[in-house]
Formats: structure tokens, sequence, C-alpha cells
């Protein structure tokens, strides 16, 4: 049975669905020329676009830091992981060297 939350995410979705739908037809049935239609976008796209230029970079920013931050995380993670192949080798080494000493000894 569905949850509350699965039925929300679906009717969200549909929402959305809906609106970019009607946004289509909208613009392919409008009485103006396509030519006037993408010049409304364009400058529509442009003064959004200026508007929003200094969140735009500080997004920038942040997604950079973000993910020099994670590529410092994962090369920590990779050493941690060499070194405990390292010392699993080491120890199969000494075991190894032990049992050889132990097979000549008997």
């Amino acid at each position: 049975m569905p949850k509350d939350s699965d039925n929300a995410v679906v009717f969200g979705v549909g929402i959305i669905l809906g609106v970019l739908t009607g946004a289509v037809i909208g613009v392919l049935t409008a009485p103006k020329s396509g030519e006037e239609v993408r010049q409304k976008i364009k400058d529509t796209v442009d003064i959004y676009s200026s508007k929003k230029c200094d969140e735009i970079a500080k997004t920038r920013i942040a997604s950079v830091n973000m993910i020099k931050k994670m590529g410092f995380t994962i090369e920590k993670q990779l050493n941690r992981l060499n070194d405990a192949v390292k010392a699993g080798r080491m120890a199969a080494a000494k075991r190894k060297e032990e049992n050889n000493t132990e097979y000549e000894n008997f």
C-alpha cells in the first residue's frame, strides 16, 4: 500500500508535468511569430540571469569547494585502504615467515 509521502510525490510530479505541458502548448499556440516568442524568451532569460548572476557565482564557488572537499575525502579514504592492504600483506608475509621457521625447526 502506498505511503502518503509517495502519493504527495506523484501529485507533485503531476502538477509539474501539467504546468510544463501547458507552457509548451501555450507557446505553440501563441498568436505571436516564432521570432517574437524566441526574442521574448531570450529577454526573459537575460533579465533573470542578470538578476541571479551573484547567486549563480556563489553556487558555482560552493560547488567547486564541495568537489574539492569530496576529492580530499576520497583521497584520504584511498590512503587508508592502501595502508590497510600494506599492513595485511606485511602480516601475511610475517606469518609465512613464522610458518617456514616452524617447519624448518620441526
